[in-house]
């Protein structure tokens, strides 16, 4: 579940080689620490279109959701086995649904889980089914996009994927900013983020991807303009939407560069 377009770019990229271990480390650990910033960064696109202010309440569960889905997305791309990253994911939706599940023996994991699942639980009872139902269909996106062959559908897979993350920050928006007459401008502004983000995301990750059998479509030019136009399709629909300000344009320019800096040294 990549969220890239969303993070501002106020934090330097480690010049650390990716080879190393301590450089991989240190690359996670700086992603891990711009998906926190998401929370922010969402609260400007939303006073922006509804005029109201984020509470803080609201941005702080932002930022503790944001790094938790980075890490769950993480834990599911080291999964190499389909048939274990189902069992993974349905002990995911297991455990969020009130089922014993034991997650001790990853405590990043297991702290990641409690956050999730008490944030879920202060959502009223249809949106928490919402949210976790959401992920449901993340998860099962997220196996189909890894086996995939068709690079149009891949694209087409690539932007649900984008959409889902992006509406589940709305879930936690105080009730008042969902009577606004403005919402649904909202909701399709961060559903065109959303798909606009992934799939720069996937426009660049692509030949990792495929080297890591994470992706089956081959990262040919053309494939991978696929996701380029998608992003433009999403990006200007995103602009006309929100209008165009100082700070939105320094986050899509952040964001971007911010993606780049997370790709792999070796772009095939």
């Amino acid at each position: 579940m990549e969220l890239g377009i969303f993070t501002p770019d106020n934090l330097k990229q480690p010049q650390k080689p990716l080879d190393s271990k301590l450089g991989i480390k240190n690359d996670l650990k700086t992603s891990k620490e711009r998906y926190e910033k998401v929370g922010e960064t969402l609260s400007i696109i939303v006073k922006k279109i509804l005029s109201l202010s984020v509470p803080q309440k609201t941005i702080e569960e932002w930022k503790i959701l944001s790094p938790a889905i980075f890490t769950v997305d993480k834990k599911l791309d080291n999964i190499t086995d389909p048939v274990k990253r189902l069992e993974f994911a349905k002990k995911i939706i297991d455990f969020l649904n009130g089922g014993v599940v034991d997650f001790s023996n990853d405590k990043e994991l297991e702290k990641s889980m409690l956050s999730v699942k008490n944030l879920s639980a202060n959502l009223g009872k249809n949106q928490r089914e919402f949210f976790i139902n959401s992920l449901s269909v993340f998860f099962k996106l997220t196996e189909k996009i890894k086996i995939e062959k068709d690079p149009l559908k891949l694209v087409e897979l690539t932007r649900i994927e984008g959409q889902l993350a992006g509406r589940l920050y709305l879930l936690f928006l105080p009730q008042e900013f969902k009577l606004s007459n403005k919402y649904n401008q909202l909701v399709h502004a961060i559903t065109r983020l959303g798909r606009a983000g992934n799939s720069f995301d996937s426009f660049i990750d692509l030949p990792d991807d495929y080297n890591n059998k994470q992706a089956q479509v081959s990262p040919t030019v053309l494939n991978r303009v696929l996701f380029l136009g998608a992003v433009l399709s999403d990006g200007l629909s995103t602009i006309k939407n929100m209008g165009l300000s100082k700070d939105l344009i320094k986050i899509f320019l952040g964001a971007t560069k911010n993606i780049i800096q997370d790709a792999p040294r070796k772009l095939k």
